[in-house]
């Protein structure tokens, strides 16, 4: 094999992007969990294992509102980030709409939602309980050797290249 040749530089580039987009649809399945579980009304205390994560629905979206929601178990209040997608979730005949997840809930937990305007809010809100980690650092680690794979590649290339010109001079 020899790496002296342009074509070398495409097959590295292929070979990261190829791994970048499996990498993150293998990382977005991670959601599909969610997208099957059980969504419970707010209210509840919640019985977490250490496995599980905490997700936080809403049946009304309200992007123009911000939704603060915190877990509260005792006198301990941990708030809940803000959800970077919008999984849907179709649970007894109500569609769901994620608002947030903690990974690190608190056992018997109990969910508050309130719109920062404190403004009547008619939105009903729900948890599930999943685990969502499991794919997610799988589908990073595939993203980023694949990268790195073609940047060594490339740089095996260059190498091979630069070796050649100066052994002709």
């Amino acid at each position: 094999m020899e790496l002296t040749r342009r074509r070398w530089y495409l097959v590295a580039a292929l070979i990261a992007v190829v791994a970048w987009i499996a990498g993150t649809a293998f990382a977005a399945s991670a959601w599909d969990p969610l997208r099957s579980a059980t969504v419970v009304p707010v209210g509840q205390p919640i019985q977490v294992t250490s496995d599980d994560d905490l997700a936080v629905l809403t049946d009304l979206p309200q992007p123009e509102r911000q939704i603060s929601c915190v877990a509260r178990a005792g006198k301990k209040r941990v708030p809940i980030p803000a959800a970077t997608v919008d999984v849907i979730v179709d649970s007894d005949g109500s569609r769901w709409h994620l608002l947030g997840v903690l990974s690190d809930a608190p056992d018997e937990a109990r969910v508050v939602c309130r719109p920062a305007d404190k403004q009547t809010d008619t939105a009903r809100y729900g948890t599930a309980l999943v685990n969502l980690s499991s794919r997610v650092g799988a589908g990073q680690a595939v993203a980023w050797i694949g990268l790195l794979a073609g940047l060594a590649l490339a740089g095996a290339t260059l190498t091979a290249r630069t070796r050649r010109m100066l052994a002709h001079d």
